[in-house]
């Protein structure tokens, strides 16, 4: 029998200034997290919490914008490692 993932239990994601922004432009976050990296203010390093699932639907949003025109190798570079990291906290990785 396969293994259930847990989509409900909250998963804590630090998170920095650099990801805030590729999250808040290219990830298209949904009410929590958005609300959470807003609140935060001009801080270096954001702690966000949310359910897995919600997590997931931010990693599938920026896969999305992957395949999209995107801007540079740089900031592809930036978004695939934050892609990574998160996947790596929810055991994805």
């Amino acid at each position: 029998m396969a293994h259930k993932r847990d989509l409900v239990t909250p998963v804590t994601i630090m998170i920095t200034r650099a990801e805030r922004d590729l999250i808040m432009k290219y990830g298209y976050p949904f009410e929590d997290i958005e609300r959470q990296l807003k609140e935060a203010g001009d801080v270096d390093l954001i702690r966000v919490t949310d359910a897995p699932y919600w997590w997931e639907q931010l990693i599938n949003n920026l896969h999305i914008s992957e395949k999209e025109n995107f801007p540079n190798d740089e900031l592809l570079t930036e978004l695939r490692a934050l892609l990574d990291r998160v996947a790596d906290a929810l055991g994805m990785g």
